[in-house]
């Protein structure tokens, strides 16, 4: 009976510490950056209960056509609507190039990109997004300049991306974001070509 009882002590002992392992490794799965954005990055088993993370992912053919057939098609969930907005009304000099569309799909586009804009992803990133923005002043076009970006990438030194010719600018998305094309932007997936992995 003695031997019993101590086993059961030593089995309680057990799972205790297991819990204590499980519920530690379950904190430090996340780095300082996420907890105080509150972007839950893609980890597994513990992003199970992180919540929705990220932006959704493109699901419109016609988007990724059109705005895909010349730069990175950006998830909705990046910008809030007034930005949106503001970038469809400006087709005609769209950062120094004519980007203009048929009346009929600018309107759909418009309105797929406003209907998933960031307010309305649950996504940690566009929630970011929309507090990276503000409420004042002129809407944020370039997603580049949103205050969640700047925050997510201060770390990286200019000769990474500026400087380095397979990159060439932080709008280039896929070049570093392995899994970007699926709304993946997880710093563990992050390989920045000449460079190799990068972590903060």
């Amino acid at each position: 009976m003695n031997v019993e009882w101590n086993d059961m002590k030593l089995s309680g002992l057990a799972a205790a510490m297991l819990v204590a392992v499980v519920g530690l490794s379950a904190t430090l799965a996340f780095s300082e950056d996420e907890r105080e954005e509150g972007e839950a990055g893609e980890r597994g088993w513990a992003a199970e209960f992180a919540g929705p993370t990220g932006v959704r992912a493109v699901d419109n053919p016609l988007y990724a056509a059109e705005c895909g057939g010349c730069h990175f098609a950006y998830q909705p969930g990046l910008l809030p609507e007034a930005s949106w907005r503001k970038l469809m009304d400006t087709l005609a000099d769209h950062f120094g190039e004519n980007a203009e569309l048929t009346p009929e799909t600018q309107k759909l586009l418009t309105d797929y990109l406003i209907q998933n804009a960031a307010e309305r992803d649950p996504g940690r990133i566009a929630h970011g997004m929309v507090r990276g923005t503000g409420t004042q002043g002129e809407p944020v076009l370039r997603i580049t300049e949103t205050g969640y970006f700047i925050r997510q990438h201060d770390e990286l030194p200019p000769r990474v991306w500026r400087d380095n010719p397979k990159v060439g600018s932080m709008s280039n998305c896929s070049a570093c974001h392995t899994q970007a094309d699926n709304a993946r932007f997880d710093e563990h997936q992050v390989k920045i070509p000449g460079v190799g992995r990068w972590e903060d």
